[in-house]
């Protein structure tokens, strides 16, 4: 079980430093009070798009002056996990490591969940090598 909250953790971490780098007119924008969900007409096909309402957490894990998670981020993971747990399968395969900012504190990464109150959804990850998982980002568009 620790296992699986390393692994959600770390992958809320990368969703985090991918959705305040790679889209920061996105990321710039007033933190909101409690994450909006998706459409339910349009969900999108990318885990980043779902890992947007966990921007609140970014100073948690990387300022150890930061004492507590805001309700901002504990309602974000509870809506990622509720909304789209296959995209924590990115965190259990590894395919994330090298992304993860330098300054993140790995032990709140790992406690997150625990901290929040989020149960981790066990019967997604262990789905993870056997159905089709989103795609983390939409594709590159081709070079001109």
């Amino acid at each position: 079980m620790a296992s699986s909250k390393l692994i959600a953790g770390l992958f809320l971490a990368l969703a985090l430093l991918v959705a305040t780098t790679l889209q920061p007119s996105v990321a710039s924008r007033s933190e909101p009070t409690s994450p909006s969900p998706a459409p339910s007409s349009s969900p999108s096909p990318y885990c980043i798009s779902w890992f947007m309402a966990m921007t609140p957490c970014m100073d948690f894990l990387t300022d150890a002056t930061v004492a507590a998670p805001s309700s901002g981020c504990c309602k974000g993971l509870q809506w990622v996990v509720d909304a789209a747990p296959m995209c924590l399968c990115y965190a259990k395969n590894g395919e994330i490591d090298n992304l993860m900012p330098a300054n993140t504190d790995f032990t709140r990464v790992a406690d997150l969940p625990s901290t929040c109150g989020v149960a981790l959804p066990v019967e997604a990850l262990s789905e993870c090598e056997t159905e089709p998982v989103p795609p983390l980002m939409p594709p590159s568009p081709p070079a001109a």
